[in-house]
């Protein structure tokens, strides 16, 4: 009855979450701990479905007690502990040395933002105790179901896609360690580093215009995400608009493969035009326009940039007029004129087909195209270019997001410009991909201005200068010595 009654439930999962498995499992079976991230209330019994093994799960206490999931553990074999005990760990060693395979979620508890919780240390503890081969399984999708813990706010999929990622085979060694608590908490260290590496080896291989695409479709194209100076808020909607848009103009200016020099502020056209030349096969140079004539220059030299895109109030604001003056075998291209030179044929494309289907709409690049190219600083000779790739610009990302616990609540300030390594990953690419919110500042050398802008500050000063927008009143230097 137990096997037909999950041979149905199989069957229904596979249909309504579209589970998808990879990996396999390993040849040796005996003593098999399988540890897996948390993400809602369906994990166990994905693993029970979906896993070809008949494993032991070792579950909270607090879950046996509500009758709805006594009522799915009757199709397993369980055994309820408090995860905080050490006494309870020793049930589990039991089990393992039994040769029975066991199922432990090493963080406790389900998520409640999305990515992983504190790890507790008895599980690594029973592996390094027992000697048991560790079989990592990565769940993915199912913290976007109506299963999980987020907050209410969190978008959520009635039937998202789930994938279960199996990965190869591990071993925790015992530490050594003067005592057993350090030793536990050393073993409870290497589990940690196991789980962010496990987060980190199943991440989706796809490029940053992709990666825009999931987020937006994981936390809602109306989302407001970004904001600069203008105080204009813009959503992912607005945001994959502007690099469609912005994109396919300069991609008339400039040859499939073609490094496209940005010389912009911190604002969201320049974040529109790295995801839009990126889409367009096209691959930005991030340009320091701090760098003078000849750093520019042989920033340019350097990636064969043969266009660049500016903005004329910019160039006026930043007084960079001589210096791009001065700068040879370079041709301009100011965001002023590139709007003008939208026809009808452009906003048909992009209102019927590039914005209902933007996955059909470009062609899929690969994530190993050059997706940016940033340049050192030039202090110890001239500037030198570094080519990204997606992959490494989306790896780099998948490492901070498997420590920092990253949501949908957090709202990041980057005064790093994004032709600044930091400044365009974790400050300008990282809270985009993750919905965390992003407001972009021009300049990290306002430091009297930046503190200003977090929310309580920036909504006092409104207040005292009445319900006025002060950078309407003031320019970044004078608002700065008005703080002062």
């Amino acid at each position: 009855m137990r096997t037909l009654i999950k041979a149905i439930l199989r069957s229904l999962a596979s249909i309504l979450f579209r589970v998808r498995i990879s990996g396999l499992l390993p040849a040796e079976r005996s003593r098999l701990l399988i540890v897996a991230n948390h993400e809602s209330f369906l994990d166990g019994l994905l693993l029970g479905l979906f896993l070809p093994l008949d494993p032991v799960f070792v579950v909270h206490t607090g879950v046996v007690r509500n009758p709805a999931f006594r009522l799915l553990l009757a199709l397993v074999d369980y055994l309820a502990v408090d995860p905080t005990s050490p006494m309870a760990m020793k049930k589990v060693i039991r089990l393992i040395e039994g040769g029975r395979p066991v199922v432990i979620f090493p963080e406790g508890r389900i998520t409640t933002t999305g990515s992983l919780m504190k790890t507790y240390d008895g599980p690594a503890f029973v592996a390094a105790k027992t000697g048991a081969t560790i079989l990592p399984v990565r769940i993915d999708g199912a913290a976007r179901t109506y299963f999980s813990r987020l907050a209410a706010h969190v978008p959520r999929k009635l039937f998202p896609r789930i994938s279960l990622s199996i990965l190869p085979t591990t071993l925790i060694p015992m530490p050594d360690a003067a005592t057993a608590r350090l030793r536990r908490r050393k073993a409870g260290e290497a589990m940690r580093r196991l789980m962010q590496e496990m987060i980190f080896a199943t991440r989706p291989e796809q490029t940053l215009f992709g990666a825009l695409l999931d987020a937006a479709d994981i936390h809602g194209s109306n989302r407001r995400q970004i904001e600069d100076l203008k105080q204009i808020e813009y959503s992912y909607r607005d945001l994959i608009k502007m690099a469609l848009a912005l994109g396919r103009l300069v991609a008339k200016e400039s040859q499939p493969g073609e490094r496209v020099g940005l010389l912009l502020p911190n604002l969201a056209p320049t974040l529109g035009l790295i995801f839009g030349l990126s889409a367009h096969r096209r691959t930005a140079a991030m340009l320091n326009y701090t760098a003078g004539v000849d750093g520019m220059q042989a920033a340019c030299t350097a990636a064969q940039v043969r266009t660049i895109i500016t903005s004329r109030s910019f160039v006026e604001q930043a007084k960079l007029g001589d210096k791009l003056a001065a700068l040879q075998g370079v041709h301009l291209l100011y965001l002023e004129d590139l709007r003008a030179t939208m026809n009808l044929g452009d906003k048909l494309w992009l209102v019927l087909w590039a914005q209902p289907f933007p996955r059909a709409a470009l062609p899929a690049g690969s994530p190993e195209d050059a997706a940016v190219v940033m340049f050192t600083s030039g202090s110890e000779g001239k500037p030198k270019g570094v080519v990204l790739s997606h992959r490494a610009l989306l790896a780099n990302i998948a490492q901070i997001r498997a420590v920092v616990d990253f949501s949908t609540d957090d709202k990041i300030l980057n005064a790093l410009p994004l032709f600044h390594s930091f400044g365009l990953t974790a400050g300008g690419l990282l809270p985009v991909l993750t919905g965390a919110k992003v407001f972009l500042y021009p300049s990290p050398l306002h430091y009297r201005v930046i503190p200003v802008l977090t929310p309580k500050l920036f909504k006092l000063l409104k207040h005292a200068w009445g319900d006025v927008n002060p950078f309407c009143r003031f320019t970044p230097g004078q608002l700065s010595m008005a703080v002062s």
